[in-house]
């Protein structure tokens, strides 16, 4: 393995050697029966298959033993065709994933997208600064403007951007909007649900601070509702029970945004977490940070941490260390990879933290929330999570 391979020996930091006509008991022996990902290769160093398996010593035994089946009518004797094994242990989910998918863009640059499974992280864009600005749904996160979310998919990310456009009456049809300011208004405008930048009835640039608005109302909900709910208590103290009526339902439409399917949207720039995730031993938690467009490991807890604030300290200091580099593609599938555990169930897929809400009493909460967690349990079966080959 030439390109990368510095890399790759440092991710699976175990190596050991295959000897077929050596014992394989004993070679078993070396391995463990943990949750790991492992590269089979052959005596060029060449991979041959890339695995994620509960029990790597399960999983040895079954391709080292004899003959495997590569799907439905070819074998392959991977005993006399492997000679290197390498592997590291995992032991969260979301550490199984993160680093699969790193090994597996490195040795399998042409088909790895296709075959590791993870969706793309979907946000909705939108630029104010634009001649016609409009909100869209998207995964392409490399255009000017505003990235917000992630929302859990593209179904959700439609819906909050209709959900915007009714809340802040912004222009519905796009091909009339791009002929302002002559074009004929819609229906829209008769029924005082948009303002009509399309004829003129408010400028381009009014339109643009709207949806600048709008944009940063989305991003944080929460001055927006408590704004109106003053509203809606004023109305009712002065007996304007209609309006009162019809203020709470604005309030219930506005405080559906930050909530559900949009609960993680935010900023792209903002897409910054501390994940706390299970570590090798009972007690332990291993602590990544994620920013936009990468995940590091900097540090394990061994225990419960007694002195928080040096925790948030070397937390702190880590991220402040973390260089800021252009988003590109391979960054978009690292949040993709993220997103997916942000919307899994909260019940296995460890504690993520937004770094600006993080605070000594957030530490020590985030890793009580872990213990309750259940760890992946051991198992005899090999427990194939994924798996891509060459063959």
């Amino acid at each position: 393995i030439d390109t990368g391979m510095l890399e790759i020996s440092t991710l699976l930091e175990r190596h050991v050697a295959f000897d077929p006509g050596g014992d394989l008991e004993a070679f078993l022996r070396t391995a463990p029966a943990k949750w790991v990902v492992y590269l089979l290769s052959d005596a060029d160093d060449w991979p041959v298959q890339l695995l994620c398996v509960k029990n790597l010593r399960a999983s040895l035994k079954r391709r080292l033993g004899g003959d495997e089946q590569v799907g439905p009518s070819r074998r392959v004797n991977y005993r006399d065709l492997i000679r290197h094994v390498r592997w590291c242990r995992v032991d969260s989910a979301f550490e199984a994933d993160w680093l699969y998918y790193e090994i597996a863009r490195q040795l399998f640059p042409q088909t790895y997208q296709g075959m590791i499974g993870f969706r793309p992280a979907w946000f909705v864009h939108v630029n104010p600064l634009t001649d016609f600005p409009r909100y869209i749904k998207t995964t392409d996160l490399s255009r000017p403007g505003w990235y917000i979310g992630p929302v859990e998919d593209k179904h959700a990310a439609a819906r909050v951007i209709q959900l915007v456009e009714d809340l802040f009456d912004l222009c519905r049809y796009y091909n009339i909007l791009v002929e302002a300011p002559n074009a004929k208004a819609c229906a829209y405008k008769e029924m005082g649900k948009c303002p009509a930048p399309c004829d003129g009835s408010i400028s381009m640039e009014q339109y643009r601070n709207l949806i600048e608005w709008s944009a940063r109302t989305l991003v944080d909900p929460g001055d927006a509702v408590r704004a109106h709910s003053r509203r809606m208590q004023q109305a009712a103290a002065e007996l304007r029970f209609e309006s009162a009526a019809k203020i709470r339902a604005y309030v219930n439409q506005l405080s559906q945004l930050g909530k559900g399917p949009y609960r993680h949207a935010r900023l792209l720039k903002d897409f910054q977490f501390v994940s706390f995730q299970h570590g090798p031993r009972e007690g332990a938690a291993k602590v990544f940070l994620i920013g936009p467009g990468e995940i590091r490991e900097p540090m394990c807890l061994c225990g419960e941490p007694a002195r928080p604030a040096e925790t948030l300290r070397a937390i702190l200091e880590a991220c402040a260390d973390r260089a800021t580099t252009a988003l590109d593609q391979t960054g978009t599938e690292r949040i993709g990879i993220v997103a997916h555990h942000l919307f899994s169930p909260r019940q296995s897929q460890g504690v993520f933290l937004p770094l600006d809400q993080i605070d000594e009493w957030a530490i020590a909460r985030a890793w009580r929330d872990l213990r309750k967690q259940s760890p992946q349990e051991p198992t005899e079966a090999e427990g194939v999570l994924k798996e891509l080959q060459t063959l």
